[in-house]
C-alpha cells in the first residue's frame, strides 16, 4: 500500500524547500508548542515567547531552500530555535551563569555518564513539581505533556473551553518554574525546565 508522503518528516523537508505552504502548515501544527513552551518557561511573557515561535519559523520559511538537504528537520528546527532563544536570552537576562547553562545543555557533545545522572535527577524533581500543581492544573498539564492530547481534544474531554485550557497549562507551567527554582539550581534546573515544556 502507498504510503502518504505528508506523514514522513523526510518528506516534509522536501515539501517545504519546494515551497508547500501546506507543508509549511503541518510543519508549523506539529513543533510549534514544543518551541513555545521552551521559550515560555525560559522568559516568563508568553508575549515574547509567541514573537520567538513566529520569528524561528518565518526564518526557516524564507530559507526553505536551503532545507533540501536537511535529514532531520525535527534537529534543524531545534538548532534554530536554540540560537534565536539564546539570543533573546543574551538581551533579557542578567544571569550568565544561567546562559551558560542553556548552551552547556544544548551543546553537541555526546552523552556522557554526567549528565545521564542530571537527567535522571531532573525527572525526579519534574515529578515532585507536578505532583504538587492544583488538581485541575495538573490535569490539564498531564493530558498535554504525558499524554500528548491537543488543547481542543484537552477542552472536550473536560467540558472546559480552549481559552481554559490555555490558561491552566500557562498557570502550571509557571507553578512549575517556581517549584524547580527553589529545588534545583545551575544546568539541573535548566535540564528541568526544558523537560517540563518539551
Amino acid at each position: 500500500m502507498k504510503m502518504d508522503r505528508t506523514h514522513h518528516p523526510e518528506s516534509l523537508s522536501v515539501r517545504l524547500s519546494e515551497g508547500d505552504e501546506s507543508a509549511f502548515r503541518e510543519f508549523f501544527h506539529l513543533y510549534s508548542h514544543h518551541i513555545y513552551n521552551v521559550a515560555f518557561i525560559m522568559t516568563k511573557s508568553a508575549g515574547l515567547a509567541e514573537d520567538m515561535v513566529q520569528e524561528v519559523f518565518l526564518k526557516i520559511w524564507l530559507s526553505r531552500a536551503s532545507l533540501t538537504g536537511v535529514e532531520n528537520l525535527k534537529a534543524y528546527l531545534y538548532t534554530s530555535a536554540r540560537h534565536h532563544i539564546l539570543n533573546e536570552l543574551r538581551k533579557k537576562s542578567h544571569n550568565l551563569q544561567f546562559t551558560d547553562a542553556l548552551l552547556e545543555y544544548f551543546s553537541e557533545s555526546a552523552d556522557n555518564p554526567e549528565q545521564a545522572l542530571l537527567r535522571k535527577e531532573s525527572r525526579g524533581f519534574l515529578h515532585q513539581a507536578i505532583a504538587h500543581l492544583p488538581d485541575r492544573q495538573r490535569l490539564v498539564y498531564q493530558l498535554s505533556k504525558e499524554k500528548g492530547l491537543k488543547q481542543e481534544e484537552i477542552a472536550a474531554r473536560l467540558n472546559i473551553s480552549q481559552h481554559t485550557v490555555r490558561n491552566h497549562l500557562a498557570q502550571a507551567l509557571v507553578n512549575i518554574r517556581h517549584f524547580l527554582e527553589r529545588a534545583t539550581t545551575g544546568t539541573l534546573l535548566l535540564i528541568c525546565l526544558l523537560q517540563a515544556g518539551l
